[in-house]
């Protein structure tokens, strides 16, 4: 049993959506320990805990706050099903939990200024994102619904201390995970994010929430099967990973140098598998398979590539595995990147993009 990942679910809550079933329930409690609103206080002040998984949606006991807000300042695992995380504060009166006015408060602790309703009406479907395929093959399980967008305050630092406002870096990123398509294929929502969390209170912390209500279709067996892999892929914890040349743009016949870089958030050491290609005009030209590991001090490698840069278009293609239980395409980016010329009658051309992402996490930049 999976006792370092943690459900909290409670008959007797205030809940969002479709209840699970005992069926689903059952399945669970075989996989994870379930809590109870009574229980959620002394469990999630237990330092064994891996991952917490709120299904509750925007209810919570309001006298666990403290405890889950110094839970989650561990930086550890956490995943939020159903409406706007820590919105709606209960108390117990005579026995049984009354809700309270839907607050701000809580979840302006966590970064979350602010979160504004998406109508579903533009939805045509759900897709997953394939950079961080999460939620692959499972879009099936969730229905269209009404979901919120998260207004963000993840820069809390100034860069120059006598001008007004936070102009620091940014203390975490977001991520579509699920996506809300349009007829004419436009992204219009996305009912589930990740927030990883680089700097500040909440270091190596990973954050999914699913901002929608779930309905009966997910309560199944395969719905069991995502929610713990959910939880498993956020207490992989938080890793950066960096990708660049050593200039933005190359006389001709130059060679480039690539550089990857990558830090762990987590304590620790993980190998990673990078499996690096360069394509010249849609051929490839250049192969690398590089090992390498991510902890928490800054490690970085270098290559020059045996490519002299003309004019012909250059694709790179980089691949991230890591050994779970399950052989896993973590990352795959991909970008083109035209050779400049240093003409006085040319213009300088946009250098491409490599930008990419994953299960036990990365960010692929270029």
């Amino acid at each position: 049993m999976g006792r370092n990942i943690v459900i909290f679910y409670d008959q007797t809550f205030p809940f969002s959506g479709e209840r699970p079933d005992q069926t689903f329930m059952y399945r669970t409690e075989k996989l994870a320990k379930v809590v109870t609103a009574d229980e959620l206080k002394d469990t999630v002040a237990n330092d064994e805990i891996d991952c917490l998984v709120n299904m509750h949606g925007p209810y919570f006991p309001k006298n666990a706050w403290i405890e889950l807000l110094t839970y989650l300042k561990t930086g550890k695992g956490f995943v939020h099903l159903g409406g706007i995380p820590f919105r709606i504060p209960c108390h117990l009166e005579n026995g049984k939990w009354v809700t309270e006015r839907e607050q701000t408060a809580h979840h302006q602790l966590l970064n979350i200024h602010e979160a504004l309703e998406v109508s579903p009406a533009p939805i045509e479907q759900l897709k997953h994102n394939p950079d961080i395929p999460v939620f692959k093959n499972q879009e099936y399980l969730f229905t269209v619904e009404k979901t919120y967008n998260f207004i963000l305050h993840v820069s809390k630092s100034s860069a120059i201390d006598k001008e007004m406002g936070s102009s620091g870096p940014m203390d975490a990123r977001i991520f579509p995970l699920l996506k809300g398509i349009s007829k004419d294929e436009r992204e219009v929502a996305a009912p589930a994010v990740l927030i990883e969390n680089m700097k500040g209170d909440f270091t190596g912390g990973r954050w999914l929430f699913v901002n929608q209500p779930l309905r009966n279709i997910f309560w199944c067996e395969k719905g069991t099967e995502s929610l713990i892999s959910w939880a498993h892929f956020t207490t992989k914890g938080v890793t950066e990973m960096w990708l660049k040349t050593n200039y933005a743009s190359y006389e001709e016949n130059e060679r480039p140098t690539i550089t990857f870089q990558l830090q762990s958030f987590a304590s620790g050491r993980k190998s990673w598998t990078l499996h690096f290609n360069i394509k010249k005009n849609n051929e490839s030209c250049f192969k690398k398979v590089l090992k390498t590991s991510a902890s928490p001090q800054l490690n970085v490698q270098s290559f020059t590539p045996r490519l002299m840069l003309n004019q012909d278009s250059i694709k790179f293609l980089a691949e991230l595995y890591r050994k779970t239980e399950t052989p896993t395409l973590f990352v795959t980016g991909s970008g083109v990147w035209t050779a400049v010329y240093c003409k006085a009658e040319n213009l300088l051309p946009a250098t491409g993009i490599i930008f990419g992402r994953t299960g036990d996490h990365c960010q692929l930049l270029a």
